[in-house]
């Protein structure tokens, strides 16, 4: 029990008690991690700790760094190099190396975001490469849209097609 004051009801009784929350980012997977909650044992209003944002912030932070790896090892393994990323993107070399490999240095938010949409379209890198031409765009779209619906309807017989 710790002598708080209940900001809600404004009674004495309030008690620190842990809690244990999951946290994921897109590529990497999850990670649990405990919490402390300030609990009024008179009207059982619930507030975070003070000290649980910095706890919550260091393991995203840690997530986001294993999602880019993950994220840039997948997409090497489609063959797809980082420098040749780097280029269609127009970005300094050795950009996305240091993303992955660096313990000091963190993406960007934004960072973040590009290779979370090249992860999901990698094609989109085709389109870079012929400097985001929109008609350019729209067929490779057409062609990747066509080759997704090709793979799901080989996966049904002629009975369940119909």
């Amino acid at each position: 029990m710790v002598n708080g004051i209940c900001s809600y009801c404004g009674k004495d009784g309030v008690s620190i008690e842990e809690k244990e929350i999951e946290l994921s980012q897109p590529y990497s997977g999850t990670s649990k991690i405990k919490i402390k909650e300030r609990v009024c044992s008179h009207c059982g209003f619930a507030e975070d700790d003070a000290g649980n944002d910095t706890v919550i912030l260091q393991e995203l932070s840690l997530l986001k760094k294993d999602s880019m790896v993950k994220m840039m090892e997948s997409l090497n393994s489609m063959g797809l190099t980082t420098a040749s990323m780097e280029r269609s993107l127009e970005l300094p070399a050795r950009t996305l190396a240091r993303w992955k490999n660096e313990e000091a240095i963190s993406p960007s938010a934004a960072g973040i975001a590009l290779m979370r949409i090249i992860r999901t379209y990698p094609w989109i890198l085709a389109v870079a490469d012929k400097q985001f031409d929109p008609e350019v765009a729209r067929t490779i779209l057409l062609q990747q849209s066509a080759s997704e619906l090709m793979e799901v309807g080989n996966g049904y017989s002629n009975d369940e097609m119909s």
